[in-house]
């Protein structure tokens, strides 16, 4: 079981999961390199806990392995990619830049109209937008791998 790191919170998987749909098919598979997917596991491990740690690295990316389908080719497994690959973080600054852009709607959002202000689209766990839902239900997925906090898996379990 991977444990998150204090501070790595649902709310900021399922905002990264959501701006990353573009690399997902409908279904949970994943549509880009194997060097993308190599690059997302890193930032998802960053963020968990900046120290870097193979062990970790390794524990992220067979979790993400069983939440969507990749195909790893030419690599015969996520070690091989993490060891001979070479992550593409194309995909990941776009998707930093987006996350930015939402989080200041959001916050514009919420100084304008106060801390309780309906923020339709730009609340992932409100939205019945297709990248909301596909991350609610990859957190859900996501779950079953990842011990979140418990106030996090309280919210993931009435989900």
């Amino acid at each position: 079981m991977l444990y998150l790191q204090e501070g790595f919170t649902s709310f900021k998987v399922m905002g990264l999961l959501r701006l990353v749909l573009k690399l997902f098919k409908f279904k949970p598979g994943f549509n880009g390199t194997p060097e993308m997917f190599l690059a997302m596991v890193m930032e998802l491990q960053s963020r968990n806990n900046k120290a870097y740690s193979v062990t970790e690295m390794l524990q992220w990316g067979e979790v993400m392995q069983q939440a969507v389908k990749v195909n790893l080719a030419p690599y015969r497994n996520f070690a091989d990619l993490l060891q001979n690959g070479k992550p593409d973080f194309k995909m990941i600054e776009r998707v930093r830049d987006k996350m930015d852009e939402l989080n200041q709607r959001r916050e514009l959002k919420q100084a304008i109209y106060g801390k309780d202000v309906d923020l339709g689209d730009d609340d992932v766990m409100t939205s019945n937008g297709e990248g909301a839902v596909f991350a609610r239900k990859m957190v859900k997925n996501l779950a079953k791998h990842v011990k979140f906090k418990d106030e996090d898996q309280d919210m993931i379990d009435r989900l």
